[in-house]
């Protein structure tokens, strides 16, 4: 074992550095695969909140749609961020920012809707499927 104290030597140097380049490229990876996963889960239920009886093509629109202006507007949260502090713009950031802004939206939407209620199961009093006879 090496001395605490004792200069690092060249081949240790690269080493070291391979390793740290290694880990916070695949850091960098996962959070990107992460924050883009929750970003596309969240523009769903806003999607969905969104569609008025649209079929086909236009549900598709609609999706695609609200995926560009939750990105595009976390886009320009961003840029502003990198503006004004020198950082790099690509970064998980943008897609944690944008799938927020997708549960804000969603959120606001659907704020005035009325709660639908879980369908009950029949009892014996209400209208119904009739009931088997319990003799057995």
């Amino acid at each position: 074992m090496k001395d605490p104290g004792s200069p690092i030597i060249s081949g240790e140097a690269d080493t070291y550095e391979g390793d740290r380049k290694t880990r916070l490229h695949r850091n960098r990876v996962v959070g990107f695969v992460l924050c883009g996963l929750l970003w596309v889960l969240s523009v769903v239920p806003l999607a969905r909140e969104s569609m008025d009886g649209r079929e086909g093509v236009g549900r598709v629109g609609v999706f695609l749609a609200v995926a560009a202006i939750s990105l595009g507007v976390a886009a320009v949260i961003r840029g502003a961020y990198v503006y004004l502090r020198n950082h790099r713009f690509w970064s998980p950031w943008v897609f944690l920012i944008a799938a927020l802004l997708a549960v804000v939206g969603w959120g606001v939407q659907s704020a005035g809707d009325k709660e639908i209620p879980v369908a009950s199961a029949p009892t014996g009093d209400s209208p119904g499927e009739p009931r088997l006879p319990s003799g057995s």
